[in-house]
């Protein structure tokens, strides 16, 4: 968590537990202004500060149309066509899951994966495609990286 959401949260930790409805709203936009979203890892945090349950305050976002969980949307397309499924297209698979989730948790920034497309490009995999362009002979750790510099 950056520096200014920790000063948002331990200004409105100390206006009392549990906080009410405004305090939580408050906090909420203002964690939002600085982060762009309201990431799970930072509503679970907000919920222990703020002395509430993690359910209510995700109801609570829920709620308002103007708060949001996910700050921006990637698409990865991973190739498991034959020539790619048998150079680690799986395992390039499993670590961009694997990677993206820790992403969505802590940042709010959401990767959707679809696999077995084949790009054509089979010489030169295993391949995948982010965002629509494409990046050849990856290896598992590569598309973990990939997915950490989005």
């Amino acid at each position: 968590m950056n520096q200014q959401a920790e000063e948002i949260l331990k200004f409105y930790e100390r206006q009392g537990k549990p906080a009410g409805q405004e305090e939580i709203l408050g906090a909420l936009q203002e964690l939002q202004q600085v982060l762009g979203c309201i990431p799970k890892e930072v509503q679970e945090e907000t919920a222990k500060r703020l002395g509430v349950k993690p359910s209510f305050l995700s109801a609570f976002i829920k709620k308002y149309p103007g708060f949001k969980e996910v700050s921006a949307v990637h698409e990865i397309h991973v190739c498991t066509g034959p020539s790619c499924g048998s150079k680690d297209a799986l395992k390039i698979l499993r670590a961009l899951e694997q990677e993206s989730a820790q992403k969505e948790r802590k940042e709010g920034i959401s990767v959707k994966i679809v696999k077995g497309r084949c790009t054509r490009r089979c010489a030169k995999g295993p391949n995948i495609k982010v965002n629509g362009e494409l990046c050849h002979h990856m290896t598992p750790e590569q598309a973990a990286d990939l997915i950490r510099r989005l």
